[in-house]
């Protein structure tokens, strides 16, 4: 299988409307829209990197519009992105969880029915990456009261500053 990349130019992360572009002007499902963002490739190939890790979930020419954690992580692993879990105590919010000392860096998170990107600029402050939003900083409005289930350090996506 050939990985698609994200954009023929310089790297940078996309808009949750190049997505939609990519989708003939649907908007993305999260989990492919997360797999893409952090793996630098396109909607597309993110699909298709999940339904290499769990056939019978993502069957062929069906649209992926729920999508599990292991399945998140085993996409990424193919695509050579390392996911290194972090244990979550007790439900915080994304807020909580941010402001409560979450590390700077870029985190695969799963919260209430959902999966984004979260990057922690510093101590208390993090900007939101999903198939809605483009770095958003991190509020009410924004996931912060949705409840962490699932975290996993990853490395800075392809374009990313």
């Amino acid at each position: 299988m050939q990985l698609l990349p994200a954009n023929d130019d310089r790297p940078r992360l996309r808009r949750p409307e190049e997505f939609a572009g990519e989708r003939g002007g649907f908007a993305p499902w999260c989990g492919p829209a997360v797999v893409a963002t952090a793996a630098g490739v396109s909607y597309a190939s993110a699909c298709a990197l999940l339904a290499r890790v769990a056939p019978e979930r993502y069957p062929p020419g069906r649209e992926i519009v729920t999508a599990w954690w292991r399945d998140l992580v085993g996409a990424l692993d193919l695509a050579g992105i390392g996911a290194e879990p972090r244990p979550v105590e007790g439900r915080p919010t994304l807020l909580r969880a941010v402001r409560q000392g979450l590390p700077e860096g870029w985190w695969l998170t799963r919260v209430t029915d959902h999966f984004c990107l979260l990057r922690v600029a510093r101590q208390g402050h993090a900007e939101v990456f999903d198939n809605r939003l483009h770095a958003e900083p991190l509020s009410v409005r924004a996931h912060g009261r949705r409840r962490v289930t699932h975290l996993a350090r990853v490395p800075a996506p392809p374009g990313a500053e």
